[in-house]
């Protein structure tokens, strides 16, 4: 992996392979007279090429539910618990194939036009799976980008990934910078990644480079609105500066919000070490002085449940999949709490709850802490009326 420090940025990118992608489940097959016949050599492929890919690469699960059916469960729940133990692998299920997960937490989202309920539901709410809200036939990956419709989930690629602050973006509105510094990463990878296909050192999933595109990714919105951003203004800009990186790359572009609480903060201490103007936003010392990631609340203040769900701005109309909303929680929440939150949120981020049992995700930042789970608020049951009490944690 390379990082580039700009002006207001930070983008990542590999040497010698993309940074991130994804595919369907159905490429494991190819070769092979099935995976149930040589599951070693699918999970080989798989560990493979996530190893190559320092972004992560996203296993859109598109086999048909039967083919799970005809396996023991022992066997099925062997499977899931291997794949999901590759380093940087996601997986992305329907609700047909959510539900044949066993217990324990994976790094994975269910695509369904509705929240969750019953079993799948269930699992979700306890952490196993996240919720991403699908719009229509394309897949939408958080934190990766938007696949191209097709019969089959196609593979698609990233060159890398641009982070940035929304306060920074009207230095940025230029696009000057940005290109320069993307053509410059790309240029390297592509070069880098020649000799590795020339070399054989490549995985089982075919290249194409018309596949490839860029994510650009937002953060800091908290600190935009603190400061009184126009979001308007800064969505417009945003939408400019797709299209004239679009045209300058002639590669797609993937908008989205960075949930990473790592690039949050070295923004946060760029924007105070070089003076940049959009520092004002930032807390003043001790204080970490670090952006919020993404766009709403950060997850780890114990901040009301609605403040970190709800992203102040309009997103669906400028962002290109929704932002990931990280809600740590005391307990396992109610179906009808969750309803109830669901129901108050138009269009809805990607959900994935954080109960206690579930540790928080790192890197963790000495200067910025995870709350206990205690404090977090607890979403009330509105049809029982039923909430935690504020003592229930403390001895009688």
């Amino acid at each position: 992996m390379t990082g580039t420090e700009g002006k207001g940025f930070l983008l990542r990118s590999s040497l010698d392979a993309p940074w991130a992608g994804w595919a369907g489940s159905r490429f494991l097959d190819e070769g092979l007279a099935s995976v149930h016949a040589a599951p070693g050599r699918a999970l080989a492929r798989l560990m493979h090429l996530a190893a190559l890919l320092p972004g992560g690469f996203g296993l859109i699960w598109d086999h048909p539910p039967a083919w799970m059916a005809a396996l023991p469960a022992e066997s099925r729940q062997g499977w899931w618990e291997a794949i999901t133990a590759v380093p940087n692998l996601t997986l992305h299920l329907e609700l047909e194939a959510a539900a044949q997960l066993p217990g324990g937490a994976f790094r994975g989202w269910v695509h369904a036009p509705e929240m969750p309920e019953g079993p799948v539901g269930e699992l979700w709410r306890q952490g196993v799976l996240g919720w991403m809200p699908r719009a229509g036939s394309p897949w939408r990956l958080p934190d990766l980008g938007v696949v191209a419709a097709g019969e089959e989930a196609p593979v698609g690629w990233l060159w890398g990934e641009v982070t940035l602050p929304y306060g920074a973006l009207a230095s940025l509105a230029s696009g000057e910078a940005l290109v320069a510094a993307m053509s410059e990463a790309q240029g390297a990878a592509e070069r880098g990644l020649a000799q590795r296909l020339a070399a054989g050192a490549w995985g089982d999933l075919p290249f194409a480079r018309r596949t490839v595109g860029w994510r650009v990714a937002l953060t800091g919105g908290t600190e935009f609105q603190r400061a009184g951003g126009s979001w308007g203004a800064a969505n417009g800009q945003l939408r400019a500066l797709k299209a004239l990186l679009q045209e300058r790359l002639r590669t797609p572009i993937h908008l989205g919000a960075s949930s990473d609480l790592q690039l949050a903060s070295l923004l946060g201490r760029q924007a105070l070490r070089e003076g940049h103007p959009w520092r004002a936003s930032l807390p003043l010392p001790p204080a970490p002085g670090a952006f919020t990631p993404g766009l709403a609340a950060d997850p780890r203040d114990p901040a009301p449940l609605e403040a970190r769900v709800t992203p102040p701005t309009a997103w669906a109309d400028t962002l290109d999949h929704p932002p990931v909303a990280l809600l740590r929680v005391p307990a396992v929440p109610p179906e009808a709490g969750a309803q109830s939150l669901v129901a108050q949120v138009h269009p809805s981020p990607a959900l994935r709850w954080l109960p206690p049992e579930l540790p928080p995700p790192g890197p963790f930042d000495p200067e910025r802490p995870w709350a206990p789970a205690a404090a977090y608020p607890f979403p009330a049951d509105p049809g029982t009326g039923v909430q935690r009490g504020l003592f229930e944690d403390f001895d009688a």
